[in-house]
């Protein structure tokens, strides 16, 4: 009898592995579904602030539903805002890399720089993947719901802040390269808002220079 019930027990438990066995192979074989992007648009909001080259903008399918979008541009002050949007082909979710060589076109050297991200759809950052000035470090925000979007509306919101760290600044008239990669969930449309940072020494010049201008206007 006890032989019995063993090997009802073991033909039990035979059959219970083969189902999770089972179970395995199938989550195996179904392979990872992303959206793909089918069109996507981007720019400066005309403002001046600053200036991308629509000549200069490249998209790459680095494969499996990742996407580089590459370009270059001047900034002449800040509260820059660039534009776009992403369409998919399905509400899932694809990652794209945004990369701008900025030319520092301000009337200072830049030691930190600062963008916040807005979209309509929920999205987070690939922690990651970072594109910085040789040097530099940098800081995720979190993401948050509900914010104000930087070109109008609302949405979710993040911010990547850029710092010099061990590096040099980005000196009027040179180039810095900032990047970073965002995962969102369908069909979006995007804004960031860029803000540089000059070096100490010139803010306290541009402080000088504030109040000789206000004393003179006393005068």
């Amino acid at each position: 009898m006890r032989r019995v019930v063993n090997e009802v027990r073991r033909v039990g438990m035979n059959r219970y592995s083969s189902a999770i066995l089972c179970i395995l192979l199938l989550l195996l074989a179904v392979p990872t579904v992303n959206a793909t992007i089918t069109n996507w648009t981007c720019a400066d909001d005309g403002d001046g602030a600053i200036v991308m080259n629509p000549a200069t903008m490249s998209w790459t399918d680095n494969g499996s539903h990742d996407y580089t979008l590459s370009m270059k541009g001047a900034q002449y002050r800040g509260a820059a805002n660039v534009a776009g949007d992403f369409t998919t082909d399905s509400d899932l979710d694809p990652t794209v890399g945004i990369i701008e060589d900025i030319s520092n076109d301000t009337t200072f050297d830049w030691t930190d720089y600062h963008i916040t991200i807005g979209m309509s759809h929920a999205f987070t950052f690939v922690s990651s993947y970072i594109v910085t000035p040789d040097g530099w470090t940098e800081s995720f925000g979190s993401v948050l719901s509900g914010q104000p979007i930087p070109n109008g509306g609302t949405g979710w919101v993040g911010t990547v802040d850029y710092y010099i760290g061990t590096g040099d600044p980005v000196a009027m008239g040179d180039d810095g390269m900032f990047g970073f990669k965002v995962s969102f969930s369908g069909s979006t449309a995007f804004c960031t808002e860029q803000n540089p940072s000059p070096e100490p020494a010139t803010i306290i010049l541009l402080g000088l220079g504030a109040v000789s201008v206000i004393r003179r206007k006393r005068a």
